[in-house]
């Protein structure tokens, strides 16, 4: 008896939609010619019916363009109509900031579910703070409620920026109250929220003024600075016409006097770690925060990709981390990341590699000294190389050399010198010996100066 086998040729879809893409060039068999802004697009009816929820109930219906050999599609742009088609029949489109609102519009109004799918992700990755208040415009129009919500987020996390853009202007009542009373606002200061009121409301004065007291109330006055509190807030008109307004500041100038006799309200959250925190990393996707004032423990979910072997150092109020090796020795990279509060930054990569190394902030900069360079032969080569990073102009430069190779120190900044301490030393071809020992490194405008007191134990 011959047994029975259902196989199949990798192949063949590809090779029939090829084919179909070629019969589309050359017109042949095409039944259809679509036309958006003049310019005609051959089809076939079969393939737009299958791709297309809006086609299909065209061409099954007794719609007169369910006959008609030439369809005029008046809602949808040339541009877009390439992209569609394109799509249907090579399952890839061509998405940019100059096109995505047309493709989207053309995508949505056609029904091209998978397209709409790609579309969607392409705005959800492509969120910043410049477009992501026009990009939430477009989820409200479309009902795209996931992309409205990571616009918000984008929002949040960018007020200082976004709130200065005109498009935040557009935002109704409702809205604007529910952005400036979210906890979720990271911003420098509390400032940047009433000017940004401040700001939405002279936009239509007229309008809008009666809104103003309500939405005032949302701000966390306790945490205005004193000198802007009595320059700016106390002398705006705004302010000065309600007296549910004026009782508000009145109150955050006594809060300054007596705090213990308000209740205080909660703070925002930042742009950089708050300085009353102090930032462990620990190996994993979290970083774990200690609040000294309130005293107690909490855990930030980070985003991005974490570095095992690498050093950290708190600078101006941000996280660093510098440099990797595999235990493997397979994998060696020079990255530079910052943890600005929100998610780590790609920095330019060191010149020198380094890793497991001594790190110091001195006079705004930062300094690394020494660590592992390379792995070979089953060899751990350390470094003496001194590099430095300058946060301002995000650049590294290698400026000296440590008297000796020195792996898995300890460095502190203090004033214009760095104290590393212990580590090991190499020696014998990449063995390492334990040693308690100080380097003291002094920095003299761009010349430095060395002294190494070694204690062998």
């Amino acid at each position: 008896m011959s047994s029975s086998k259902h196989l199949s040729s990798d192949g063949h879809f590809d090779f029939v939609m090829n084919m179909l893409v070629k019969q589309r060039n050359n017109t042949d068999y095409c039944d259809v010619t679509l036309i958006a802004e003049g310019q005609k697009f051959p089809a076939h009816r079969a393939i737009l019916a299958a791709s297309s929820k809006y086609f299909h109930t065209m061409f099954k219906s007794q719609m007169k363009e369910k006959f008609e050999k030439e369809i005029r599609i008046k809602e949808v742009t040339k541009i877009a109509m390439e992209q569609v088609i394109a799509f249907i029949y090579t399952n890839k489109v061509l998405l940019s900031e100059e096109n995505i609102d047309e493709v989207l519009h053309a995508a949505s109004l056609m029904q091209v579910q998978d397209l709409l799918a790609l579309v969607i992700k392409y705005l959800s990755d492509e969120i910043s703070p410049i477009n992501c208040l026009h990009y939430r415009q477009l989820g409200i129009l479309y009902s795209l409620n996931d992309l409205v919500s990571d616009c918000d987020r984008c929002i949040w996390e960018n007020f200082d920026q976004v709130s200065t853009q005109e498009k935040l202007f557009e935002f109704d009542e409702v809205e604007m109250e529910k952005l400036i009373s979210s906890d979720e606002l990271v911003i420098e200061s509390e400032e940047v929220v009433y000017e940004c009121l401040v700001g939405w409301v002279k936009h239509d004065l007229q309008t809008r003024k009666q809104y103003f007291p309500t939405l005032f109330k949302h701000l966390r006055l306790q945490y205005v600075e004193l000198d802007f509190l009595s320059k700016n807030i106390r002398k705006e008109e705004l302010v000065r016409k309600f007296l549910d307004c004026r009782d508000l500041v009145e109150d955050a100038f006594y809060f300054h006097i007596k705090p213990d006799m308000f209740e205080k309200q909660k703070q925002r959250k930042h742009c950089y770690p708050c300085k009353d925190i102090t930032f462990v990393p620990n190996g994993q996707r979290n970083i774990a925060c200690f609040n000294v004032s309130e005293q107690e423990w909490s855990s930030l979910k980070v985003k991005g990709d974490y570095h095992g072997y690498v050093m950290y150092i708190v600078h101006e109020d941000m996280v660093y981390c510098f440099g990797y090796i595999s235990e493997s020795g397979s994998n060696r990279t020079n990255i530079s990341n910052r943890f600005n509060g929100i998610n780590w930054e790609n920095l330019a990569p060191m010149i020198t590699w380094h890793s497991e190394a001594a790190v110091a902030s001195i006079q705004g900069q930062i300094f690394v000294f020494g660590g592992f360079s390379m792995v070979t032969n089953n060899l751990v080569i350390t470094t003496n190389c001194i590099s430095k990073y300058n946060p301002t102009n995000n650049t590294w430069e290698d400026v000296g050399q440590t008297k000796n190779s020195l792996s898995q120190a300890a460095a502190v900044g203090v004033g214009n010198v760095a104290y590393i301490c212990g580590g090991y030393g190499q020696v014998n071809c990449g063995q390492r010996n334990l040693r308690a020992g100080l380097l003291i490194c002094g920095m003299v405008g761009i010349t430095w100066q060395m002294v190494y007191k070694e204690i062998q134990q």
